[in-house]
């Protein structure tokens, strides 16, 4: 969590502090330790999961896991003014007449949104929301990747899906992660995700990562790359410095989205 900037009031420090020390909390205990009200707790724990630094439950609050991503339900709605402007900034780098996957992923169904003022896309997906969003275009062609269609997020995976998305090459490849270490190693949480952001970014001439701040205090285990695997980083705040020294190294175009 040392890359996300420190909490703005002392309150949200001990938050996290208490946190730190117990994993979880209950949002009764935590207003009984700190001395406010329950009501005060809960708005400082929305808070505090919009940015980033916790996980929201019902009737308290953890640490973010490492283990299990955050309901799809929950992502869509997470953070969402932050992932329609990269969506934005993304789509701008889109010129008319490209080829370009779609990967997995709520930032990218923001990009896919963002993308009414292109002309005669070719696109390449496997996230049924994506193909939806895209598909009612008659100037686009949308391609959906064959494979097992997740039921909770619309997400396609599997070894067909990896397979269909060999078969093609794109001048773009659009993808969203779960987490970022400060090295620059690029995380999820499903196996079957990683896999298929490996082959998007092996089959792409420009890959694009579109993340918003608060992947920075998440650390899945599933390695999907490192910033060497992309061409361009599409955020709404500053990187940690330690990071940025990893982008210029390895010559990562930086674009900052204005929520």
């Amino acid at each position: 969590m040392s890359a996300l900037p420190p909490p703005a009031t002392p309150r949200h420090r001990q938050i996290l502090a208490h946190l730190q020390e117990r994993g979880y909390a209950s949002n009764e205990d935590m207003a009984q330790q700190i001395g406010v009200a329950v009501q005060t707790i809960r708005r400082d724990v929305n808070q505090l999961a919009d940015q980033g630094y916790l996980a929201r439950h019902h009737g308290g609050a953890s640490l973010p896991s490492s283990v299990e991503n955050i309901a799809y339900t929950e992502r869509q709605v997470l953070n969402q003014h932050a992932k329609d402007a990269i969506g934005q900034v993304a789509a701008s780098l889109i010129p008319d007449r490209s080829t370009l996957f779609i990967n997995i992923g709520t930032t990218t169904e923001s990009f896919a949104r963002a993308l009414t003022g292109r002309r005669e896309l070719r696109v390449v997906t496997n996230n049924l929301h994506v193909a939806a969003i895209v598909s009612g275009r008659t100037d686009f062609r949308t391609i959906i990747a064959g494979g097992f269609v997740r039921p909770h997020d619309g997400g396609i995976v599997g070894a067909s899906t990896i397979e269909s998305l060999e078969t093609y090459r794109a001048d773009f490849g659009i993808i969203g992660i779960s987490g970022i270490d400060e090295d620059g190693t690029l995380l999820d949480f499903d196996m079957d995700e990683v896999m298929c952001a490996r082959t998007i970014i092996r089959n792409s001439r420009r890959v694009i990562l579109l993340s918003d701040n608060t992947k920075f205090a998440r650390h899945p285990m599933g390695r999907v790359g490192d910033l060497s695997d992309i061409d361009d980083f599409v955020t709404d705040r500053m990187p940690p410095p330690a990071f940025l020294a990893r982008m210029k190294a390895e010559n990562v175009a930086l674009h900052i989205a204005n929520p």
